[in-house]
C-alpha cells in the first residue's frame, strides 16, 4: 500500500492549479493563480504566487496587481 500523502502546501497548490490554470493562456500556473479574483475563496489568501509577488511572508497586493496587468486582467 503506498501511504504517501500530499503536504498541506502540496494540497493547497494542486487545487488552486486545478481550479484556475488555463496552459493555453498567458502566463504561468502560479502567475495566473496569483491572479486569481475571487476572495471569497477559503483558500485566496495562501493561494500560491510567484516569489516576486511576496513581501514579509505575505502576499503583497501591488506585485499582484502587476501580473494582472501583466496577464490583461488589470
Amino acid at each position: 500500500m503506498n501511504t504517501s500523502r500530499l503536504s498541506l502546501r502540496e494540497a493547497v497548490n494542486a487545487k488552486c492549479k486545478g481550479c484556475i490554470y488555463d496552459p493555453l493562456s498567458a502566463g504561468t500556473w502560479r502567475e495566473q493563480v496569483a491572479a486569481c479574483c475571487n476572495g471569497g475563496c477559503p483558500l485566496f489568501d495562501v493561494r500560491p504566487v510567484p516569489r516576486e509577488c511576496t513581501r514579509g511572508g505575505g502576499i503583497c497586493r501591488m506585485s499582484v496587481a502587476a501580473v494582472r496587468s501583466k496577464l490583461g486582467n488589470g
